[in-house]
């Protein structure tokens, strides 16, 4: 592969990206290299780790590189992240520093706040050792290993990752890519901003949140060619006006599983045009495979497709009786090593050299098509969002007079989920502002995605003073 750390060929690629929907934050700087050495001057070493919390915009792009180009490992947040949350992510990896368009000064433990144009940077404690290398950077976990966890790769396997996916669905340097989804989602940051990046092709950045209005506007006034959704934008669009999709030259499908009846609907709406689906984990890079739905009969419409060249996968008995199998991934884009603090899944998923332990149960036909089986580790998927129910209830363990967290699953007639959360607190928190104390501080730890159905509060007893697991 070429030299993508180029400093030319990079800001190349965020002059041409094109934002949808304007920001309006100004670029703070005409190249990547000016923005590296304005990090270096801030202290930043070779391989601290940079948490970037930014919206989708030109400027995001540019932040990211520019930290690569100071040698540092950068890693994308949401941009409207508690200041609670971030101290602790940022205290879990051993980050450097914390950039946004708005901190919260005095909140975050910073040892001292500055700008590089419209970017806050709060500096924290320089960890003894910076957390990774030059050239690497962070994806972060999208809740199967907990809040305050992420997945260390060289920049140049992400970029592959994102070749191999490109290649799958048929994208070319001719396409014009819309970027809808947060690019501090592994699957919009790899498989669409920088998978245009290796591609060569013109990228749209539009979104979050998505509307149908500023969907549409955005494929018809920049003659959108490729485009991916999650299966909640799917279905939103399937309900509003199916029409939008009929247009687009590629439709992916990405985040979570697509009901086969649905696909059979996109199949039929789009008349061969091309219709893929993908699954995918962070922890592999993040794609992993891709089945052409437009391409193949609709007893495989509930198949996850076929492994990309260079990615091999295998099925391994869970061990427990239940018969179900484990897929295991081998690439040379799966993560090098874990970071933060993982919950809800082992720690061990690396299990041989370049080989993740996925977590999911898969079942395989006799043509290599997977199928997904269900999830091992302890999480919900809600609205597309993963929920990590056992960070959940360690956050919920450590507000205040709560003696103990459990959390209960509902599993509802359609196949979704959700969750309630039961909490046992100490006597002198069993006041109903007290209860209302605790339910605004736990609203202030977890993201809205993440908030339980329900929350229920009642006293302890004996049996109260274990943590639940």
């Amino acid at each position: 592969m070429k030299n993508f750390l180029s400093p030319r060929l990079l800001d190349s690629f965020v002059e041409r990206a094109v934002e949808a929907l304007p920001s309006g934050i100004p670029p703070c700087s005409p190249d990547c290299e000016s923005l590296g050495r304005a990090w270096k001057q801030l202290g930043l070493r070779p391989g601290d780790l940079v948490l970037l919390c930014l919206p989708n915009c030109k400027e995001l792009l540019h932040q990211y590189f520019g930290v690569l180009m100071a040698g540092g490992v950068p890693a994308l947040l949401p941009p409207l992240m508690h200041a609670a949350r971030l101290r602790e992510i940022a205290t879990a990896m051993g980050a450097f520093a914390i950039g946004g368009l708005r901190l919260s000064t005095g909140e975050l433990g910073a040892e001292s706040y500055h700008s590089i144009g419209p970017l806050h940077v709060a500096i924290l404690k320089p960890p003894p050792e910076p957390a990774g290398a030059p050239g690497e950077v962070v994806l972060m976990t999208s809740g199967t290993s907990g809040v305050a966890s992420g997945c260390v790769f060289d920049f140049e396997a992400i970029l592959l990752n994102g070749k191999r996916h490109v290649q799958a669905i048929g994208q070319g340097a001719s396409d014009t890519v819309l970027v809808t989804l947060p690019m501090f989602f592994s699957f919009a940051l790899s498989a669409q901003a920088l998978s245009s990046l290796a591609c060569g092709n013109r990228l749209i950045i539009s979104g979050p949140p998505f509307s149908l209005g500023g969907y549409r506007k955005a494929l018809e006034d920049y003659s959108i060619t490729v485009s991916s959704l999650t299966p909640v934008g799917i279905r939103s669009v399937l309900q509003t006006d199916a029409t939008v999709l009929a247009g687009l030259r590629v439709l992916s499908v990405g985040g979570d599983a697509l009901e086969p009846d649905l696909v059979a609907r996109l199949v039929e709406l789009r008349k061969g045009k091309a219709v893929y689906l993908t699954y995918g984990l962070t922890q592999a890079g993040p794609r992993v495979s891709t089945l052409a739905a437009h391409a193949e009969p609709s007893s495989r419409y509930s198949s996850a497709g076929l492994a990309h060249e260079g990615t091999t996968v295998s099925l391994h008995p869970v061990g427990d009786g239940s018969g179900r199998k484990q897929l295991y991934v081998n690439s040379a884009t799966v993560m090098k090593r874990p970071i933060g603090r993982v919950e809800g899944r082992t720690k061990n998923d690396l299990v041989a050299p370049q080989t993740i332990a996925t977590g999911d149960s898969f079942d395989q036909d006799k043509d290599g098509y997977l199928y997904y089986l269900g999830r091992l580790s302890d999480f919900i998927s809600r609205k597309g969002e993963k929920i990590n129910l056992a960070a959940v209830r360690r956050l919920a363990a450590g507000i205040p007079h709560v003696v103990s967290a459990k959390t209960h699953i509902i599993k509802h007639g359609d196949g979704t989920e959700d969750y309630d959360l039961e909490l046992r607190v100490d006597a002198s928190a069993n006041e109903p502002q007290e209860k209302s104390k605790m339910r605004g501080l736990l609203s202030g730890l977890l993201q809205r995605a993440e908030m339980p159905r329900a929350i229920h509060i009642e006293p302890a007893n004996e049996m109260d003073g274990q943590r639940y697991k």
